[in-house]
């Protein structure tokens, strides 16, 4: 059986200091040099290595590349990782430009964006040519950036044209007023929304609003860094991807297809939500160990969740948790998940969307540990209150004129914002199904009904400017 290759994609400030992190922490796992890309004697590195590297050189001399990509329209961050990293990345996968998108969606996805965009593309192509069997993309980014939220849509929405049979799960960090660098981190993040929401597979959200309360909270920093943050989402990504890295006698590889096949109901509702168990500092962590139990209750904690939000009040559509460590705590595992199952508020019509994952292999701070990715309608109250923000600016066309400038109108950015409308209104329907349903259970058997499904989001009209199609692509080109 091939093992499933994947490539990762960061793009911008953020994207690309994640995916430092994360290129680190997955090295260090699988027994790479985060330096060199060799290993150990010249041996192989260890699990399903493939999954995430490709191999240059012949046995017992070569060395080992990460499939990444990393892209910026301005060269600090990416020239940073280039001499943090040795000779790891391919040289030609570094990709920078000299201007930056100066926190503007419209530059990143009209303007610098593309023209970088076929060299960009030709690396996507070399790294698709140099895979056995492409299980998926995976696309790092920050939505309140300009290059983050632009040039990634861009990418996205490209990559979908040229290869729509394979999976892209959007990998987003969300912007927060406590960390906010660009004041239209809410334009930006909106505009951007679109995208995600017609061309992505699968969004996960980080909303940095809550990664700063869990590092104040759970880590005790006073106040937490990018650098903070940067390591809480690591640590769940590399929980993510772990079935995708490692098998064994109790761990079946699960393709980043699968996974989204099972947290995706219908193609409306793709965006995630994630916790990680345990929280403690890793550090600390052999000698503050979690038990199994405590570990799984503490995962589906409002207070634990990586997104401003409340999931126990909202409603689970799907929901997967994977555990890594030691195997036997198995069985009270699956004991703890299945009572824990009965116990969340589910939608009658997925109720046995609850998948298990297990992974022999440890991660490198924790003994055990486990990551929930949960399709949760909470998702909304994190999206309501970023279009809340736009909304903010937008009523005094606070600049506003960033992106007129750059040839967007008004009838197009209030398009996008109705489109980001229309995403939280589909999570609010599959949360009223839900309560609907719960009622309903409680009713006399002659009055009870069952209701409807959701139905699927209906697309926006056709707007003439170009902005309510699916993509921005007709304006632009229609441009040139």
């Amino acid at each position: 059986m091939k093992v499933n290759n994947v490539i990762v994609i960061s793009v911008g400030q953020a994207g690309n200091q994640i995916a430092a992190s994360f290129w680190k922490t997955v090295c260090e796992e699988h027994g790479v040099d985060p330096q060199t890309g060799q290993t150990k004697d010249g041996k192989d590195p260890a699990g399903n290595w493939s999954a995430f590297f490709s191999k240059l050189g012949e046995a017992g001399a070569g060395s080992f590349v990460p499939r990444a990509i990393m892209v910026d329209l301005e060269p600090s961050v990416i020239e940073s990782v280039r001499e943090g990293s040795g000779s790891l990345y391919h040289p030609a996968n570094l990709i920078h430009r000299t201007e930056g998108a100066g926190g503007n969606f419209a530059v990143g996805y009209m303007g610098e964006g593309r023209e970088v965009l076929p060299q960009v593309m030709d690396r996507v192509s070399a790294e698709v040519d140099k895979c056995d069997n492409v299980g998926g993309v995976i696309v790092l980014h920050a939505t309140g950036g300009g290059t983050g939220s632009g040039f990634a849509a861009l990418l996205i929405e490209s990559m979908k044209a040229a290869y729509p049979e394979h999976p892209v799960l959007s990998v987003a960090v969300l912007p927060s007023p406590q960390l906010s660098s660009v004041v239209t981190e809410p334009y930006n993040t909106v505009f951007c929304l679109n995208t995600l929401r017609r061309s992505a597979d699968a969004c996960l959200i980080f909303d940095n609003e809550a990664l700063f309360e869990l590092a104040h909270r759970k880590w005790a920093i006073e106040s937490p860094t990018v650098d903070d943050l940067n390591l809480l989402i690591t640590e769940a990504l590399a929980g993510l991807t772990a079935p995708m890295r490692w098998s064994g006698f109790l761990t079946v590889e699960i393709s980043l297809r699968e996974l989204l096949t099972n947290l995706v109901p219908q193609p409306s509702l793709h965006f995630l939500m994630c916790a990680f168990a345990p929280l403690t500092p890793p550090d600390r962590s052999k000698f503050e160990e979690l038990g199994v139990e405590e570990m799984i209750h503490s995962l589906f904690d409002n207070e634990s969740v990586f997104a401003e939000c409340s999931p126990m009040e909202g409603r689970f559509l799907s929901t997967a948790v994977l555990y890594r460590g030691i195997m036997e705590d198995k069985p009270l595992a699956d004991a703890t998940l299945a009572g824990m199952r009965d116990k969340l508020p589910l939608t009658y019509w997925i109720p046995t969307a609850f998948k298990i994952g297990y992974v022999e292999q440890s991660g490198m701070s924790h003994r055990k540990s486990m990551v929930l990715l949960a399709n949760n309608t909470e998702v909304a109250r994190v999206l309501d209150r970023i279009c809340h923000n736009f909304d903010k600016l937008w009523q005094r066309k606070a600049f506003a004129n960033w992106y007129l400038n750059e040839g967007m109108s008004e009838d197009q950015i209030e398009a996008l914002r109705a489109s980001a409308q229309e995403l939280i209104q589909s999570y609010q329907v599959a949360e009223e199904s839900g309560a609907k349903a719960k009622v309903q259970d409680g009713a006399p058997p002659s009055s009870a009904k069952r209701p409807a499904p959701p139905p699927a989001a209906e697309a926006p009209a056709e707007v003439e400017t170009g902005f309510g199609a699916v993509t921005l692509k007709d304006i632009v080109d229609g441009r040139k």
